[in-house]
């Protein structure tokens, strides 16, 4: 099987650990299913943001989501892994000393623009994700999306093969035994 997986807020706990760091560099609180908004909206800001952000070395402190990187060793001998992150290209070597370090295994790393990770993928059987428009897209190329559930994604599913899931252990579930479902 071909797996495809994003990395922020998917295999590493990024939100919850960077959004103190988010809110002093922006100078104010912003609710969660706000944040992906405001980084749009404010683009020649976040240029400072990323910047400030790959000097503090902040993507290199980010934790695991629980699960995840032991999922993810158990399948790479079997499926293709192959992770595609938003990640601005200055947070190359973190990340991929971040992957190391938290022993991620993977067959291909690829760093996309925002709603650009199809282009990434070949033939994906299944895409882990958790940005809603990214997985509105993704549905398009690839034949399952799980979307791991959380408040900056709530609209309501359009596509049937996309899956709506809680943590890595209804993922590993999904993985092992897949049928079409929809939360």
């Amino acid at each position: 099987m071909r797996i495809g997986i994003d990395i922020d807020n998917v295999i590493a706990n990024t939100y919850n650990e960077l959004y103190p760091f988010f809110h002093a560099y922006m100078g104010r609180e912003i609710d969660p299913h706000q944040v992906v908004e405001t980084m749009r909206k404010h683009k020649i800001r976040m240029i400072g943001y990323f910047y400030t952000a790959w000097k503090k070395k902040v993507m290199s402190s980010v934790s695991l989501i629980q699960g995840a990187a032991e999922t993810i060793r158990l399948w790479h001998n079997n499926h293709h892994i192959t992770l595609v992150t938003s990640r601005s290209f200055i947070f190359r070597r973190q990340t991929r000393r971040w992957l190391t370090k938290n022993s991620i295994l993977f067959h291909q790393l690829h760093f996309a623009q925002e709603t650009t990770k199809h282009s990434k993928i070949d033939n994906c059987d299944v895409f882990i994700e958790d940005n809603f428009e990214e997985c509105e897209i993704l549905a398009d190329h690839c034949k399952q999306v799980l979307m791991l559930d959380y408040p900056w994604n709530q609209k309501p599913l359009t596509k049937k093969n996309i899956v709506r899931v809680k943590n890595w252990d209804e993922i590993k579930t999904y993985i092992n035994n897949p049928h079409p479902r929809q939360h």
